[in-house]
């Protein structure tokens, strides 16, 4: 565990001397499996943990004062998502009697949207973290290559679009990760569905293996805008059609927020007119950057031979003496 004490905690977040850090530990392991963990792989994870059981563990020192960047970024994160998705249970008090809430005439309980937008806070701050954690291993990755070297790095790094930034600097979504998190399912689909069959699977293959390569092949740069591009406009006309639904147990559900009282602000989906009037929008611009993909591996045949299929449209060809014509 990357916390011991609430002094640790207080570098990130400002709580009341008189928070018992037993109380919080279940929490901050809860998070660290969940999101940390993953998020690091095990190699990764264990060289920090040794790190922060012995900064002296780490000889060289350069790499020291790195793991001592990461750990801060690391914990930050950490701390912020322990509160997250401990804050029903830390809010309440557990004792035989049952679940009860602590409240008395100086120290009062937060209204309910207080509640809500400070689960909100929790929330995105943490996982905008751990975007900051992915970019600083991305400036970095060279001094951790062996620890970076597992299957579950190796599967982050062949991702066409790896993280928030990336997807962002194509589809604006404000930075967040919690959008990009859900939009990751889409971009398998759009990945499986247009992306590889239009390569080819000797091609997806090569361009795969150079994303993961310790120096990215300059083709494998130069074609991955052309692959981006339409992966992030047909995720995101997915997600769109998507809108507020979460498919559970019990069903699909809508979700939605109507203002009760002057004190919770009214958010709602946006109406159905204007997501078909977006969907359609980004769908014609995905289709329009797939049409950019094929026109750059034909002009580029050189440097992709593998890619056997024809890649333009099938009506697309030289019928200047009209001698055929589709029944």
């Amino acid at each position: 565990m990357l916390f011991k004490t609430i002094d640790e905690i207080k570098q990130f977040l400002a709580v009341g001397a008189g928070t018992d850090f037993m109380r919080l530990k279940p929490h901050i392991q809860n998070a660290e499996a969940a999101y940390i963990r993953p998020l690091l792989g095990p190699d990764l994870f264990a060289c920090l943990a040794a790190y922060y059981a012995s900064p002296d563990s780490v000889n060289d020192e350069a790499k020291r004062n790195l793991c001592a960047e990461l750990l801060a970024l690391v914990q930050r994160g950490e701390i912020h998502l322990t509160y997250w998705s401990g804050f029903q249970v830390l809010n309440a008090t557990i004792s035989d009697g049952g679940f009860k809430r602590t409240e008395n005439e100086k120290v009062k309980s937060l209204f309910k949207y207080q509640e809500d937008e400070l689960k909100q806070y929790f929330k995105t701050t943490g996982f905008n973290a751990l975007d900051e954690v992915l970019e600083f291993l991305e400036l970095h990755k060279a001094d951790f290559s062996p620890e970076m070297g597992s299957a579950d790095w190796l599967i982050h790094k062949g991702l066409f679009i790896r993280d928030t930034k990336t997807f962002n600097s194509i589809v604006f979504i404000n930075g967040s990760r919690l959008t990009f998190l859900r939009l990751k399912p889409m971009l398998q689909l759009v990945e499986d569905l247009y992306i590889r069959p239009i390569l080819g699977e000797l091609t997806y293959q090569e361009i795969k293996s150079g994303l993961i390569a310790e120096t990215i092949p300059e083709k494998v740069q130069k074609i991955l805008t052309y692959i981006q591009k339409p992966l992030a406009y047909l995720a995101a006309s997915m997600l769109m059609e998507e809108t507020a639904a979460d498919l559970t147990e019990s069903g699909l559900y809508f979700e939605s927020r109507e203002a009760t009282n002057n004190l919770i602000a009214n958010r709602l989906p946006a109406n159905s007119e204007r997501i078909n009037l977006l969907v359609k929008k980004y769908k014609a611009l995905g289709d329009n950057f797939l049409e950019n993909l094929k026109s750059y591996l034909l002009l580029n045949q050189a440097d992709w031979p593998n890619v056997l299929a024809p890649v333009g449209s099938v009506l697309r060809r030289n019928n200047t003496d009209k001698k055929s014509f589709w029944a």
